[in-house]
């Protein structure tokens, strides 16, 4: 029986030779990343050579094992021997395995240890990392691109050893490349079946370039541009791709303080804090003494951008304070003091490639131009690099050295001009830094003043940070509030997004000013708004779930699926957890800042909870590979009909979402149905649409019966009618109709025949929509549908109305009107109303046409129908305005506007703008009937072209009142090109013509007029 191995920190027995602890994820195995030397566990400082090391509390972060298949955006790096058959002929097997182990051995160190990345299989003299699985950290991209330089650059070190031992050396080409992966679930990656574009592509960009070459392809590029040193290459063919691929050659890291992302946009909405800073700087300048100040928050809330801003307003300050800036870094292997290590870097003007002897030299330079009578600081200074002169093994001597050093330093600086120490991401800080800047704070007295950026999790290692303390304050940062947000997405954006575009970023980006910033550039590249995440937005969210215990990882994903809103009794479920396991871990998650509790909840006796922000959703659900998806759907579906039963119609579009995203494309057709249907009864035509195509696309896949398809083509056609989209309802109805005789429906088939009339009525094609108004009525009689041959037989009234043949008394109006009021269909009733009005109207009965009319109203607002309801006023107000009542006239016709443009009904709107028009012109305001009247030119070219003569002849008539005969004539000539449409409209055609010949050439035109009429 094999010995189990007892984790150091857990106690968990694990199998021999495992690198991570399987219960806590903690490496098992500690080495040196300066001599190689094995660390005792919980160490500080290597026994073997003395270099920093990293704390106990805070090792290289390892990862657990993925508990499910996920989808990730990864970083894959493939580096490759090169001439590695060769060197098999050349050598024995075993001095072969030895050479290719030493060369593995440098990738697995640099990769693993310094860059926290996963080796993923070793193939024979190539290698294949992950960066990004099992848990993504925000910067992958870069850690890829900077293990590949360091695996470039040890190089000529392990070819020193090898030309030593073997004879040989060894070159290596890199590929890296970032996408999308799918991995299953495993103890370890080197058995993780990955497949994906972004693991051959990275190994075919390494085949094609030159031994020493670090090839990055280009979204990797555009995630590291900032950040690394690029010189371009030529597009290079690969093989399995269409199109040759940009790519680029790392060439090093830029310098960590270069400040390369520059502000691109005003500070918005963080003036109270810089004032506060600034406040604070000259407090501790002027009495003296230290000051901490801690800036928490999110990732991308702007505590870098403010602290830039409060460093740039303090530069020109006399006494100029000396900045000492610095920052953590969440890799490096296991080297402590980062922070500081960055600090005299940028001071001294190190560089990664100067020599030790270099270093010494640099920094002495620098001492002593800053602390001429301090020269015994440089040994104290030399410490972070693993320099021991002078200075015992012992770790606790070196640590209380280092810190007597560093306040020494500041004193002294800070003797002569003020100290601002600004240490950026102290999240990542190695315990070292930690207890540094507590030390200094409690034993220095200086001007001096330090500003740490941080987020929330710092107070998870260090609760006591800064409290108690007088000299010390912290400060939260939150999201920009909303207003402030789309000034900072319009300010992104110049002059290159519209007013919805703005506010649909800024609704999206929820105050972080890093989404809003990414959000807009992706915008400005081409991609729609709201069509995907940007990859360093996704990067920054991945790596924060992919921290989070494993139980509150699946509840967050298991509450993306429900949506942005969620219950713990919906979420338990999904995710495999109790109600109560769920509520613990929810509870984690509003401490973390990832969701929050809401006062209220629309589900009775259960807390309702949502996701703080969007995006944190849409990256969490995104991490869900789509099998897992349709599980999850299938699950909230079944949650919603348990819980919500009756009242499901009120959530019937979310049930129905469900429904389709878990694959049950039949019930997902009914219920997308009936959400289209309730969308449409509001008039949000845009989404009843939509769901009326997915339900088309659904009952498609599902073959439903033919009778269903006909009634979502119905519905879907009346939609695109009142939208004035003629061309789609007409294709929608034709469709209908077919679906309906295969089904051999007749009451639907009289239904959709009456539709396809009324489109050819509407595009004044009376003959064929007569035929069709017939068909229809002869269908209805047969199968005795009252309601379908009410609505038939107004229609054929109406055709004869266009004809000049229809009174109050036509047989078609009046049994039109009889069967509907049987019917009790009052919204088909308001439109017969409507009609009879027009036939009173049209016989000079104005007090009985207006009584019809407030008829039609009265019943188009008892059935709630807000489209008849502005026909009906519209109605009103061209009686009133008939019987010279021009003020009630406006008001009814207004109110019909404001309705038809509510409900989107761009015929109304059309006929409304008219009516206006016209009122303005008898009312002597000429401007706003001129405007009214031009407005509504196109759209009565697509929904109502009979009305054109007449608008053209009251925008001439208006023109030539204004004294614009040019205009006017104009407006005469477009009206007189149209035939006589009625003999009931008083040959507006003919009218144009003679107030044209009455303004232009008398002679010419009447003779040409008279000509014509002869």
């Amino acid at each position: 029986m094999r010995t189990q191995v007892a984790c150091w920190n857990c106690g968990f027995s694990n199998s021999p030779g495992s690198r991570f602890c399987a219960s806590c994820g903690k490496p098992q195995k500690q080495t040196c990343p300066e001599c190689g030397a094995e660390i005792v566990q919980g160490a500080k400082f290597c026994a073997n050579c003395g270099i920093p090391l990293a704390t106990a509390e805070a090792p290289v972060e390892a990862a657990p094992v993925l508990t499910a298949e996920a989808r990730k955006v990864v970083t894959v790096l493939f580096a490759d021997l090169v001439g590695s058959t060769g060197l098999t002929e050349r050598l024995d097997p075993e001095e072969s395995r030895d050479v290719v182990r030493k060369f593995y051995d440098v990738v697995e160190h640099v990769v693993e240890r310094w860059f926290a990345g996963t080796v993923a299989n070793l193939m024979g003299d190539a290698v294949l990392a992950i960066f990004g699985l099992p848990v993504a950290h925000e910067d992958d991209p870069e850690r890829a691109v900077r293990a590949g330089l360091a695996i470039r650059d040890a190089m000529p070190t392990l070819n020193g050893h090898l030309a030593i031992t073997h004879g040989v050396q060894l070159a290596v080409r890199v590929g890296i490349n970032t996408g999308e992966v799918v991995a299953a679930s495993g103890s370890t990656f080197d058995r993780d079946f990955l497949v994906s574009d972004a693991v051959t592509t990275a190994a075919r960009l390494q085949q094609t370039v030159s031994p020493g070459t670090v090839v990055v392809g280009e979204r990797t590029h555009r995630l590291t541009r900032d950040a690394v040193e690029y010189r371009d290459l030529p597009p290079l063919q690969v093989k399995g791709k269409g199109t040759p691929l940009a790519v680029w050659a790392a060439v090093a890291p830029l310098p960590e303080q270069a400040d390369v992302r520059r502000a691109t946009a005003p500070l918005v909405g963080r003036h109270a804090e810089l004032g506060l800073l600034g406040h604070l700087y000259h407090r501790s300048r002027e009495e003296g003494r230290v000051h901490l100040v801690t800036i928490f928050g999110q990732p991308g809330v702007g505590k870098s951008r403010l602290l830039r801003e409060f460093l740039a307003e303090v530069r020109d300050l006399m006494p100029q304070p000396m900045v000492l800036r610095g920052r953590s870094v969440a890799f490096g292997g296991q080297i402590g003091y980062h922070a500081l290590l960055d600090i005299l870097r940028f001071q001294a003007g190190l560089l990664d490639t100067d020599s030790p002897e270099t270093v010494r030299a640099k920094l002495a330079a620098w001492l002593n131009e800053r602390l001429p009578n301090q020269p015994d600081l440089l040994d104290g200074l030399l410490l972070i690099f693993g320099t021991q002169d002078g200075v015992s093994g012992d770790p606790g001597q070196i640590r209380q050295r280092l810190y007597q050093t560093w306040q020494a330093l500041i004193s002294g600086v800070a003797e002569s001009q003020p100290v601002i120490l600004a240490l950026e991401d102290m999240h990542w800080a190695d315990d070292g830094v930690l207890d540094l800047v507590e030390a200094v704070i409690s034993d220095i007295t200086a001007p001096l003043l330090i500003v740490c950026l941080a987020r929330p999790e710092l107070l998870e290692r260090r609760p006591t940070w800064g409290g108690g303390r007088r000299n010390a304050t912290s400060l939260d940062l939150p999201p920009l509030r909303h207003e402030e947000a789309e000034q900072l997405v319009m300010a992104l954006g110049s002059e290159g997004l519209g007013p919805e575009a703005v506010k649909l970023i800024a609704q999206r980006a929820e105050g972080n000013p890093l989404f809003a910033e990414e959000l807009v550039r992706m915008m400005l590249e081409g991609s729609a708004p709201g069509a995907a995440i940007p990859d360093t937005v996704q990067a920054v969210i991945t790596a924060r779930i992919d921290r989070l215990p494993p139980s509150e990882r699946r509840v967050l994903q298991a509450a993306s699926v429900v949506g942005r809103a969620f219950w713990p009794s919906a979420v338990a479920p999904i995710a495999g957890l109790s109600v109560e396991e769920a509520r613990q871990a929810i509870d984690a998650l509003i401490g973390k800042e990832l969701v929050l509790s809401r006062p209220r909840s629309s589900i009775a006796d259960e807390r309702e909870f949502a996701f703080r922000h969007i995006l944190t959703r849409d990256v969490a659900y995104q991490m869900l590979p789509r099998t897992q998806r349709q599980r999850a759907h299938a699950e909230a579906a079944r949650w919603i009909e348990s819980t919500i039963g009756e009242r499901a119609e009120e959530v019937i579009e979310i049930l129905a979402e469900h429904l389709r995203l878990a694959g049950d494309e039949a019930r997902a057709a009914v219920y997308l149905h009936r959400a289209g249907g309730k969308a449409r009864r509001l008039y949000a035509n845009a989404d009843a649409i939509r769901l009326f195509d997915q339900a088309l696309e659904a009952a498609a896949k599902a073959a439903l019966p033919p009778s269903q398809l006909a009634a979502i083509y119905r519905d879907r056609g009346e939609v695109y009618q009142l939208l004035g989209s003629y061309r789609e309802a007409m294709t929608d109805f034709e469709h209908g109709l077919l679906a309906a005789r295969q089904a051999g429906d007749q009451a639907l088939e009289a239904v959709l025949e009456d539709l396809v009339g009324l489109i050819h009525h509407r595009q004044h094609r009376l003959d064929d929509a007569e035929g069709r108004f017939v068909r229809a009525a002869e269908i209805a009689r047969v199968v005795g549908d009252r309601l379908t041959l009410g609505r038939s037989l107004v229609d054929l009234a109406n055709i004869a109305w266009d004809r000049g043949r229809m009174g109050p008394d036509h047989p078609a109006i009046v049994e039109g009107l009889a069967l509907l009021g049987q019917t009790g269909d009052l919204s088909s009733l308001a439109r017969a109303l409507n009609m009879l009005c027009m036939a009173y109207l049209g016989t000079g009965d104005g007090v009985r046409a207006l009584e019809s009319a407030e008829q039609a109203l009265t019943a188009a607002r008892e059935a709630s129908d807000k489209s008849k309801e502005a026909t009906s006023l519209s109605y009103l107000g061209h009686v009133n305005s008939y019987l010279g009542l021009y003020d009630r006239a406006r008001q009814h016709t207004e109110a019909s506007m404001a309705l038809a443009r509510e409900i989107q009904d761009r015929r109304r709107i059309a006929y409304t703008l008219f009516f206006l028009g016209r009122i303005n012109f008898w009312t002597g305001q000429l401007g706003d009937a001129i405007a009214q009247l031009e407005e509504s030119v196109p759209m009565s070219q697509e929904t109502v072209p009979t009305q054109l003569p007449w608008l053209f002849l009251y925008l001439g008539n208006c023109f030539h009142e204004a004294g614009d005969d040019t205009r006017a004539a104009r407006a005469f000539a477009d009206g007189s090109r149209f035939d006589a449409v009625s003999a009931r409209w008083w040959q507006p055609s003919l009218i144009c013509r003679i107030s044209l010949a009455s303004i232009t050439d008398r002679a010419t035109g009447w003779d040409a007029l008279i000509g014509d009429i002869a």
